[in-house]
C-alpha cells in the first residue's frame, strides 16, 4: 500500500495534493488513459495517503497504524469484477450507497473507496453508483479508474474530478523500464510494441509476450504468401489467449493505418510493410470492427473464439484483395 508513484505521475500528484491542501479536493476522482501506464498503482498510493495519520508530500509515511494495516484498513475498499468474471455487480455498488454513510473508524479520518476499473460497470450498475456521487457524504472519497472513459456514463463524469494520464515520456517510461528488463535494446523493443506503455512493457516481457506476437505476426505473413491455409493458421494460433490477439491486431493496425495516412512507414512491423498500400478507408472500416470485439471481450461477453479469429482474418482478407494482393484463403 506504501508503494511509490512513478516517475512520470508527479505532476499528477502535486496536483491533487495542492487540491487537498486547499481543501479542493474532489469527493470523486476519475483517473483515466491508456491502460499498462499505472493509474491503478497511483490509485493505490493515493488510497494509502488520504488514510495515513502523517501524510507525506509524495505519499503515505508507511510507519503509522493506517499504513500498517494496509489493504486491511477498515477505511478503504475496492470495488472490482468478482474472481473469473469482467464486469462490476450491482450489489457490489450497492453496498457502497450503504459505506457512504457510515462514518470513518478513524476520528476526523476519511473512507476511500476504489472502483476498478470502472469501464466495467453495466448501465445498472452505473445508474446505482450515481446515487453515491449524488449524495456524497463529507468524509467519503471515491476514486474511479478508467482505461476508456468515453464508455462511462456523462453524468458519472460530471460528478467526477478528472485526472487525466497520457501516454508518458519515452525517456522516463524507458528508463524505468530498463531497471526490469535489464537490456537497453530489449526494453525498447517491448515498450514500443507496447505502444509506449511501461507498465503493459514489462508484463509483455515477464510474460514472453514478444514472442508470442512474433508467431502471430509469422503465421499471418505465411497465410499472404500462400504457404499456409486458414485453417492451419488458426490451429498454430491455438495457443494465443483471445484477448492477446486482440490487443497484437489492433496495435498492428493502428500503427499501420498511422504510416498510411502519413506516408511514412518508419514505425510499421516489417511482417506488415506489404499492406502500407492498403485504402485508409477500408483499414479504418476493419479497424472499427476490431475495436468493437475487443471491447466486448473487455466487457465480458463470451466470443467464440475460433469464430471471433476466422472471422477477422476474413474480413482483413477483404481489406487486402480490394487493393489487389489478396490472403490466401
Amino acid at each position: 500500500m506504501t508503494e511509490a508513484i512513478l516517475p512520470w505521475q508527479v505532476s499528477q500528484w502535486q496536483q491533487l495534493a495542492g487540491a487537498d491542501s486547499e481543501g479542493r479536493l474532489g469527493h470523486a476522482l476519475l483517473l483515466s488513459g491508456p491502460g499498462g501506464i499505472g493509474k491503478l498503482r497511483f490509485a493505490r498510493a493515493l488510497m494509502a495517503w488520504l488514510v495515513c495519520e502523517q501524510p507525506q508530500n509524495q505519499g503515505a509515511c508507511g510507519k503509522c497504524r493506517s499504513c500498517h494495516y494496509g489493504l486491511d484498513n477498515p477505511d478503504l475498499h475496492i470495488i472490482e469484477p468478482p474472481e473469473g468474471k469482467k464486469q462490476i455487480a450491482v450489489d457490489q455498488v450497492r453496498e457502497l450507497v450503504a459505506l457512504s454513510t457510515q462514518t470513518a473508524h478513524r476520528s476526523g479520518g476519511r473512507k476511500v473507496v476504489l472502483v476498478h476499473p470502472a469501464d466495467a460497470m453495466n448501465a445498472n450498475t452505473a445508474n446505482a453508483l450515481l446515487k453515491t456521487l449524488e449524495e456524497p457524504s463529507g468524509d467519503t472519497v471515491l476514486i474511479l479508474v478508467s482505461n476508456e472513459p468515453a464508455r462511462l456514463l456523462p453524468t458519472i463524469r460530471s460528478r467526477c474530478q478528472q485526472l487525466p494520464f497520457p501516454t508518458p515520456n519515452a525517456s522516463l517510461a524507458l528508463d524505468w523500464l530498463k531497471m526490469s528488463v535489464g537490456d537497453a535494446a530489449l526494453a525498447e523493443t517491448c515498450l514500443r510494441e507496447a505502444g509506449g506503455r511501461p507498465l503493459a512493457a514489462q508484463v509483455l516481457f515477464e510474460n514472453d509476450g514478444l514472442a508470442a506476437r512474433e508467431r502471430c505476426d509469422s503465421l499471418l505473413q505465411a497465410w499472404a504468401a500462400g504457404e499456409q491455409s486458414l485453417s492451419q493458421v488458426i490451429d498454430g494460433l491455438k495457443e494465443v489467449e483471445l484477448d492477446f490477439y486482440l490487443e497484437w491486431f489492433a496495435h498492428r493496425i493502428h500503427a499501420l493505418l498511422v504510416a498510411v495516412m502519413a506516408e511514412q512507414s518508419d514505425d510499421v512491423n516489417a511482417a506488415w510493410q506489404r499492406w502500407l498500400d492498403r485504402p485508409p478507408a477500408a483499414i479504418l472500416s476493419f479497424q472499427k470492427q476490431l475495436l468493437d470485439l475487443r471491447a466486448q471481450v473487455q466487457r465480458g461477453v463470451a466470443l467464440n473464439r475460433q469464430l471471433t479469429i476466422e472471422s477477422l482474418l476474413l474480413s482483413w482478407a477483404m481489406v487486402c484483395s480490394s487493393a489487389n494482393a489478396g490472403l490466401g484463403v
